[in-house]
């Protein structure tokens, strides 16, 4: 009996050895796997026994992530199968042995985003940079370039004109177009701008326009004015392209003075008038005087004379000398207030101020705060006591 009950005691025992000795085994090997996966590691590829001499048989996970990826060679070499539970669905990839990689990941992951940026990448849209203007051109479309005195003035359709003057004609703008080669038709409208503060025309307005056909690669202006050239580009394949120059006036004429004529004299404070649509600056006597809004300016006496200079933007300019006679008392009212020089007209009615007066060559003295008239046009010098 004895002897019984120690048999069934040491076969108890190796039963139950047996049965924790998996569990232990697999306990040992989670840890393993842990130790080896750390977070954002690359895991080495566990080799079969069959083949743990053959290094292409390793695979490199390479995402970043904890991967396990188990390599099952049948001993040929000539498939190597990554193979995933499901748990981790990034990373389900196939290859055939000769480095051509498929997904076979049936459902879109938030992770993986290389197929789908793929996939989703817009169509390449090339940019041309003229003059500092910045201009979107279709892939494969005729490219333009308008020269202006041997610069380039190439903008895009719309915005703010930047306008250059000159001041004689058959000055020329040069434009070409290129495609890659190919033949390009060229055309070009040349508009004639009456609101230099109005933006440039914008693509929509293209097509109402009366295009001349290009003959030669230049247009040359001929009369004064103010011109935006427009200018189209038809390519072999149907492509079109559309570009415009800056602004330019072309002005050959200086300013016009009205109200007085060089040489001549006139009372210090005569008004006259300057008159240029470009115009820059007016001086008198070389000092500068604010551009007035109606163009009307008086004359400013230099001793005797009187020197006035007008110049517009296109660098035209304009000199007049005037001899000053003496002070025109319109401009205080026709009141003579103080001694001095005065241009009188005949049949005017003018004032003296209140004290007493005389005229140099007349020995009459005059009371003043009453009216008077003179017979003959000249110059008058009044006295004050």
């Amino acid at each position: 009996m004895r002897k019984n009950w120690k048999r069934l005691s040491v076969m108890g025992m190796a039963v139950l050895i047996g049965c924790l000795m998996p569990v232990g085994t697999m306990m040992a090997a989670e840890e393993n796997m842990e130790a080896v996966q750390t977070a954002g590691s690359v895991s080495d590829n566990t080799l079969s026994d069959d083949n743990k001499d053959n290094p292409d048989d390793k695979l490199n996970a390479g995402s970043g992530e904890n991967v396990d990826n188990a390599a099952n060679d049948s001993g040929t070499g000539a498939e190597d199968d990554a193979k995933d539970d499901g748990a981790d669905a990034d990373n389900d990839v196939k290859t055939d042995g000769e480095g051509t990689a498929e997904s076979i990941d049936g459902e879109a992951n938030a992770d993986d985003e290389i197929s789908g940026t793929l996939a989703a990448m817009p169509a390449v849209e090339l940019t041309t940079t003229v003059s500092g203007v910045t201009a979107p051109q279709s892939v494969g479309a005729p490219v333009i370039d308008i020269k202006w005195q041997g610069q380039s003035r190439t903008y895009g359709l719309g915005g703010k004109i930047e306008y250059e003057y000159v001041n004689n004609y058959y000055q020329s703008m040069i434009f070409s177009a290129a495609q890659g080669g190919q033949a390009v038709s060229l055309y070009y409208y040349q508009d004639k701008v009456k609101d230099m503060t109005a933006a440039a025309k914008e693509e929509e307005q293209m097509a109402s326009l009366a295009w001349q056909t290009a003959d030669g690669s230049s247009l040359t202006f001929i009369s004064d004015g103010n011109y935006v050239v427009y200018v189209k580009a038809e390519g072999a394949d149907g492509q079109v392209a559309y570009a415009r120059s800056g602004g330019i006036v072309v002005d050959t004429e200086a300013p016009k003075i009205t109200g007085v004529q060089d040489g001549n004299a006139y009372p210090e404070g005569t008004s006259f008038y300057v008159q240029d649509p470009n115009l820059e600056s007016v001086t008198i006597n070389e000092k500068p005087v604010a551009l007035s809004p109606d163009g009307k300016y008086q004359i400013a006496a230099s001793g005797v004379s009187c020197v006035i200079k007008a110049k517009d933007k296109a660098g035209n300019n304009v000199t007049y000398s005037i001899t000053v006679s003496g002070r025109d008392p319109a401009q205080d009212g026709n009141v003579i207030s103080k001694s001095g020089i005065y241009a009188l007209k005949e049949g005017v009615s003018y004032k003296l101020s209140e004290g007493r007066w005389s005229i140099v060559g007349d020995r009459t003295v005059y009371a003043g705060e009453n009216d008077f008239y003179i017979k003959r046009n000249g110059d008058y010098t009044f006295v004050k006591y």
